[in-house]
């Protein structure tokens, strides 16, 4: 539920060459972690034409052994916030 809020959220139109910032795009992309992220990067790219934040999380789940670790990159788009790729 708290996803689809924040997507929703994230997904209004801004005026033409105004962007979200990189904490929005943090904030947007890490809706649904289900992990404690130990390190978190964002930077601008492009996707295809399209201007993304891409936000990559680091961390480890609950329990899980010390040289194993999960990551997740969310792409944002910088326009409107809509997610636009989660790679795993």
């Amino acid at each position: 539920m708290l996803a689809a809020v924040l997507t929703a959220l994230g997904c209004r139109s801004t005026p033409a060459g105004v962007e979200i910032t990189r904490e929005r795009a943090i904030e947007i992309a890490r809706a649904d972690l289900r992990f404690t992220p130990t390190s978190i990067h964002a930077r601008k790219a492009v996707s295809g034409r399209r201007p993304v934040w891409r936000v990559e999380f680091r961390g480890r789940l609950p329990g899980q052994p010390p040289m194993l670790f999960e990551t997740r990159t969310v792409e944002v788009d910088r326009a409107n916030g809509a997610i636009v790729s989660v790679t795993r």
